[in-house]
């Protein structure tokens, strides 16, 4: 059951642009098996763990409505790939053919890694009219590979005769990762008077307001503008693993947050939203960035870890032996 100020929160983020989406865990029902009517009718999506099929067909069933009344901007159901395949190119194309054919729904979004392989497989399932979320983006340099590789398959499959309009393409962010890291690596002499004390909790914010700016320049080029005339849906910007405090601070014109039941709780909670957090906010999030360089946080060698780490996560967890 949702209560009313959750409600209201998921309502305020729509009004933003933005779509909640759920970061579920449970992989025999993605989706709460009885959520209360309201809720159902406010959730936009979900970024689900690896699955069985039928379970990811019952997913993308629950959240047709919103994918049939937004004309496929909304309702859309991630799942993962094989984390054991994230620098295999061919093998990331051969999975996500495999579970779009199994779960056999255009609301379907594979989940690859943003590794050099997975953006490589991510153009090629574009080409394919496959819709892809490329999880994993720890900085601004791999998102701008993410719309080089975005605008590479959308171009393929334009060229191809494919309808742009049901392709989609997401790029995730996992904000509260990014975050924690962050903050383990700032000086732990910090004194609450301190240079450090007034950066915790702020790198995934200054990240997400730089690649909002990343993408409103690349689509004001050329080559975006055929694409869109020929149909396709600028690329999502999805916000993972965010935390009660990110909420209101991730608020932009065609983003999704993915948060759990209880931080949608705790979030509305706090209060209401005080609008647009992310448009023309690029230049204070740079000065945030390089306060953290400048106390030695190298962002470059952040993301890398990350990545890292998180697709050993990753593989440790995969549930499924082939």
């Amino acid at each position: 059951m949702l209560s009313q100020p959750a409600a209201q929160l998921l309502e305020q983020l729509a009004a933003e642009g933005v779509s909640p989406w759920l970061l579920a865990t449970g992989a025999r029902e993605i989706l709460p098996a009885s959520p209360s009517c309201r809720a159902a009718a406010l959730l936009r999506g979900a970024v689900a763990p690896a699955a069985d099929p039928a379970a990811v067909r019952r997913a993308c069933d629950a959240l047709w409505g919103a994918f049939a009344a937004s004309g496929g901007l909304q309702g859309r159901v991630s799942v993962p790939v094989d984390p054991r395949s994230a620098h295999d190119a061919s093998a990331l194309v051969a999975a996500a053919r495999t579970a779009s054919g199994e779960v056999g729904r255009p609301n379907l979004l594979i989940r690859v890694p943003a590794t050099t392989a997975g953006l490589s497989a991510m153009a090629d399932c574009l080409a394919m009219s496959i819709s892809v979320d490329a999880d994993l983006v720890f900085s601004t340099e791999r998102y701008e590979e993410f719309l080089d590789a975005y605008l590479t398959g959308m171009e393929r499959a334009l060229a191809a005769g494919r309808p742009l309009g049901r392709i989609t393409a997401a790029a995730s962010v996992p904000v509260g990762v990014l975050d924690a890291e962050v903050d383990r690596r700032l000086p732990e002499s910090a004194t609450p008077a301190g240079p450090a004390a007034g950066l915790r909790g702020t790198a995934a914010v200054a990240l997400a307001r730089q690649l909002h700016r990343l993408r409103e320049q690349r689509l004001s080029g050329d080559w975006w503008r055929v694409l869109r005339a020929a149909g396709a849906e600028p690329p999502l910007l999805v916000w993972t693993g965010v935390g009660p405090w990110h909420v209101g601070e991730l608020v932009g014109w065609n983003t999704a947050q993915a948060a759990s039941l209880e931080v949608l709780e705790a979030a509305g909670a706090r209060g209401g939203l005080r609008g647009d957090t992310l448009l023309n906010a690029h230049g204070e999030a740079r000065r945030a960035w390089e306060a953290l360089e400048g106390l030695g946080i190298r962002m470059r060698d952040v993301a890398r870890d990350l990545e890292a780490a998180e697709l050993s996560r990753l593989r440790q967890a995969w549930p499924f032996t082939s």
